[in-house]
């Protein structure tokens, strides 16, 4: 008879996990053994956090559970920053912690915490195994993952249980469901969202992450054709419409120039979030302005309601939708070529660069320097203000942001993954030196690997994001700056390829050699923060 470990191992294999991310500790061995016997890789990382990440991003591409695990204590509660963020971006993941011994827990206070209590919160659901029906408790957790709206679950081994032998009173498929619960038909009424637009002279489509990036993208395509408004994307449905499309305007939900897109929102009479997800707007006026929805979910939450939404499968109702009299688009070509213009001259640097490159020009050389189908993977911070605004994506899952809960240090994990994913692509990952300073160690991991990739550090020393917000304030520079760090020699040291830039010239070379690299490449960038100072004006929290 098997363990409860070795169950819990053989149940996930058999849902077709294949790999598994952590830092193991003593008490969590039986299950990290249970895996390597199961067929199952385990990615050690340096950090649980890092795990966690690379989790999250594996989850959310895959559109399936991925797992993280950690040890109790300390490893569980720094596994926990990444799974919060799975939470808030949606991502189906599994974090596997252990937990004091049942024998010992009445007795013990030696990091013991109760773990159900502190992942509760961001998580869809927490259980502690007791060695009873665990494959039942496996798979149940598997589909509450993937359940529509996806999110993060969370399992407590207790280290005596995972060595007991499990003990089966039910058939393991009794709890089970095969994750689809929750998604509700295209039945929803669309009419008083088809007369909400014909109403409107003046209405902008917003698509979010909400829309399936392989279901519904054909939809969403057509309906905004068909209506032929300006269209923008939050920054995790970049890719959803191509941005060289003659219809897309822009990015929205806190990044670059943000106060020019809230002004041209504004001018607008009505809103249609397609899949859109308040959890990305860090201001509010999805609350102040007109907005109406069409997504799989409901966007109210706590007092917020939307004007009107219709709530269903969005590939029966987009098409419905569209088959409607939508009315007459009156926004005037002069106004519309007016706003892309000065949001243009907005995000392009006012000056010469003194200090060191224009995160902008790099960023744009970026693009034109690797392939169409890149995926890029960006961190949190000033980085992600400008790279999230002046990259261009063109397919779906093709850019990664963490931008619900925007948790800094995402980056890196998020690109191991996806070159784990996508051996064959080419992958760029830019961060800033603060997102780089707390996950260097992992560069060792990803040389341990043979995971290779492009990673462009935007380093200016600086927490830039927090002190322009200190200069509005009128606050002294205090608490945000570094010492001087050269990151390409801090990746050598761990293995990797590095190098210091200091020129566009040598931007293009390094990359060019990055892309052939079969470890990671480091190209540390000295950048003028100066510019941030115009891409994070005055936050009006509109």
């Amino acid at each position: 008879m098997p363990s409860c470990a070795q169950v819990m191992a053989q149940t996930l294999f058999d849902l077709g996990v294949r790999r598994v991310f952590g830092v193991p500790g003593g008490e969590v061995l039986d299950f990290v053994e249970a895996c390597r016997v199961t067929g199952m890789e385990f990615v050690l990382t340096r950090d649980e956090a890092t795990a966690a990440f690379m989790a999250d991003v594996t989850g959310q591409i895959q559109r399936q559970p991925s797992v993280c695990v950690s040890t109790l204590g300390p490893g569980a509660l720094n596994l926990a920053l990444g799974v919060a963020n799975a939470y808030l971006e949606r991502s189906p993941v599994i974090a596997v912690t252990a937990s004091t011994a049942k024998s010992a827990s009445p007795y013990v206070t030696h990091q013991n915490i109760d773990l159900n209590a502190v992942y509760r919160p961001f998580t869809k659901w927490t259980v502690t195994l007791d060695g009873v029906n665990t494959a039942a408790t496996v798979r149940q957790a598997y589909a509450v993952a993937a359940r529509q709206r996806m999110g993060p679950v969370h399992i407590a081994l207790p280290s005596d249980v995972a060595r007991t032998l499990d003990r089966e009173t039910a058939s393991p498929s009794d709890a089970w469901d095969d994750g689809r619960m929750g998604l509700l038909p295209g039945c929803g009424e669309v009419e008083p969202i088809a007369a909400a637009i014909r109403e409107a002279r003046r209405p902008v489509a917003i698509l979010g992450f909400d829309l399936d990036p392989e279901g519904d993208r054909e939809q969403a395509l057509a309906f905004v054709q068909r209506l032929g408004a300006p269209v923008f994307v939050t920054p995790k449905a970049k890719g959803m419409i191509p941005e060289d499309h003659p219809l897309f305007f822009g990015v929205c939900a806190g990044v670059a120039a943000d106060n020019l897109i809230v002004d041209f929102l504004a001018r607008a009479d009505l809103l249609i979030g397609l899949g859109f997800d308040p959890v990305e707007s860090n201001k509010l006026w999805h609350q102040s302005m007109r907005l109406v929805s069409v997504s799989r979910h409901s966007i109210a939450a706590g007092a917020y309601q939307p004007a009107l939404e219709c709530v269903g499968d969005v590939t029966t109702l987009l098409p419905r939708l569209g088959a409607m009299d939508l009315g007459v688009c009156e926004w005037s070509v002069e106004e519309l070529d007016g706003f892309r213009e000065t949001l243009s001259a907005a995000l392009r640097p006012s000056r010469i660069p003194r200090g060191g490159l224009s995160p902008y020009e790099v960023t744009r050389r970026l693009r034109q320097l690797f392939p169409r189908d890149a995926i890029h993977v960006t961190d949190v911070g000033s980085v992600k203000f400008v790279t999230s605004q002046v990259w261009q994506a063109y397919e779906p899952h093709t850019f990664l942001v963490a931008n619900g809960l925007s948790s800094m240090s995402y980056a890196l994990p998020g690109a191991m993954a996806a070159k784990l994913l996508f051996p064959n692509r080419a992958v760029l990952c830019t961060i800033g030196d603060g997102g780089l300073g707390m996950t260097l160690s992992d560069l060792e991991t990803c040389v341990r690997l043979g995971v290779g990739f492009v990673i462009v550090v935007y380093n200016d020393s600086s927490l830039s994001l927090i002190k322009v917000a200190q200069e509005y304030r009128g606050y002294p520079n205090y608490g945000v700056d570094f010492g001087a760090v050269d990151f390409g020699a801090a990746a050598r040291a761990l293995g990797a390829w590095g190098v210091r830039i200091g020129a566009m010239s040598d931007l293009d070379s390094a990359v060019r050699e990055g892309l052939r690299m079969h470890c990671p490449a480091v190209l540390d960038v000295l950048v003028d923060p100066s510019e941030y100072r115009s891409h994070a004006a005055p936050d009006r929290k509109r």
